[in-house]
């Protein structure tokens, strides 16, 4: 289940799309997973994923993105879903997370963690496979 809110119309079925076809991409077996979506702005992120319980987690999107920039967020937060789903990603505690078994110290945003490097490396992925089918 997808709920969104915020934004413009046209936004949110955008969204509703890139989100759908990230799934569908990433974790097409998965059918029980709830996902909601809240655009607005935001400050010092485009984005971010929480994972609230077992498969239930809220994304907020910063609603100023335009574009393939908005594609690309969303599809980044996507991975972070993927990654819960699937018992990749783990918080520890406030300040750890478990990362496929391994313990890492979460200080501070770091673009150098495996999982942020996933979901970078994956959201170019799925946006050129998007481009593709919506050509």
């Amino acid at each position: 289940m997808i709920a969104i809110s915020g934004g413009r119309a046209k936004q949110r079925q955008n969204v509703i799309r890139a989100v759908e076809f990230a799934w569908n991409y990433l974790m097409p077996r998965v059918k029980k997973c709830e996902i909601e979506i809240t655009l607005k702005k935001l400050k010092d992120v485009q984005g971010y994923c929480l994972d609230c319980d077992d498969n239930q987690f809220e994304l907020e999107i910063d609603s100023r993105l335009k574009g393939d920039d908005l594609l690309t967020c969303v599809f980044h937060e996507m991975v972070h879903v993927k990654q819960g789903v699937r018992k990749e990603l783990k918080d520890v505690s406030y300040l750890e997370k478990r990362w496929k078994g391994e313990v890492y110290l979460n200080l501070e945003y770091s673009y150098d963690h495996p999982w942020e490097e996933e979901a970078y490396r994956l959201q170019e992925v799925i946006l050129d496979a998007y481009v593709r089918k919506n050509k």
